[in-house]
């Protein structure tokens, strides 16, 4: 959050970073233009003239110093009139003449456009000064900024911060809340179930009476019926002996049956199966 983009400087106050020859362009090209001028006309005919007019046309060559102490020259420092006479040993007089203007006219034009596009030592401390007014004001800007977007962001951080510590306190409101429901519920549930099991208990021990009471009513019959069965029973026996005995008094008795007498010196026959068995004497 804090790396954003950094704004265009403000525009209350501009700073041109201009080139400081360009406002003076148009007065170069001017003065260049009337210098040029005469040079590139016709040529005389007259060939007296020629160093005449040279000689009026003479620049002078004296530097004038600035308040720097710099020295600066108004006009090329070119002699033409020297130029001129070494020419005019080599070529003759219209092609030295010729020559000598066509030189002092690139000199000419060398020199405005170095007076167009250089920068001198004030001009230099003036863009660097201007450059540091603007790094300054830049800086202070961004600074400012920083200290701005800082302070949101510790208002909106404190602000979060506080928004998490009344969800962390409702959070604890509902959870301490919500256990203690969940206890009521199953202490609830607790005492639902004893409940229960007492009922279920209270049952248990009222079918086990009931079961007690109807194997005590079970047995006292069993043995209600067990006496029933042993009585008649006995009364059945007693009257079967004495049946039996007055069936044996009515019987008629049976004649006695003659006991047999041994024969002397006889064989007794013999016996059958495990009875066979021999006589002594």
């Amino acid at each position: 959050m804090l790396f954003r983009q950094l704004p265009q400087p403000s525009s209350s106050r501009s700073i041109s970073l201009a080139h400081p020859r360009e406002n003076q362009s148009n007065g170069s090209n001017l003065e260049s233009g009337t210098s040029s001028g005469p040079s590139s006309g016709e040529p005389s005919t007259d060939a007296s003239s020629g160093p005449l007019e040279s000689s009026n046309q003479l620049v002078s060559a004296e530097p004038s110093k600035s308040q720097s102490g710099v020295p600066s020259y108004p006009h090329p420092p070119f002699h033409t009139h020297q130029f001129f006479v070494t020419l005019e040993k080599t070529f003759p007089t219209p092609t030295a003449r010729s020559l000598m203007r066509a030189t002092r006219a690139l000199l000419v034009d060398r020199a405005g456009r170095v007076r167009r596009e250089g920068l001198a030592v004030k001009d230099l401390d003036n863009q660097a000064y201007l450059f540091r007014a603007a790094l300054s004001e830049l800086r202070a800007e961004v600074t400012v900024r920083t200290r701005n977007e800082s302070a949101a962001i510790r208002t909106a951080t404190t602000a979060l911060r506080r928004d998490v510590d009344r969800v962390d306190v409702k959070m604890k409101e509902d959870l301490a809340t919500l256990k203690h429901e969940i206890q009521m519920e199953l202490d609830s549930r607790k005492n639902e179930s004893r409940t229960d099991m007492k009922k279920q208990d209270i049952v248990i021990e009222e079918l086990m009476n009931k079961a007690i009471i109807e194997l005590g009513d079970l047995r006292t019959e069993m043995e209600s019926i067990k006496w029933d069965n042993m009585r008649k029973s006995v009364v059945a026996l007693s009257a079967f002996i004495v049946v039996i005995l007055v069936a044996m008094e009515f019987r008629p008795k049976a004649k006695p049956i003659p006991v047999p007498r041994p024969i002397p010196n006889g064989k007794q026959p013999e016996a059958e199966g495990l009875e066979r068995m021999d006589w002594v004497t």
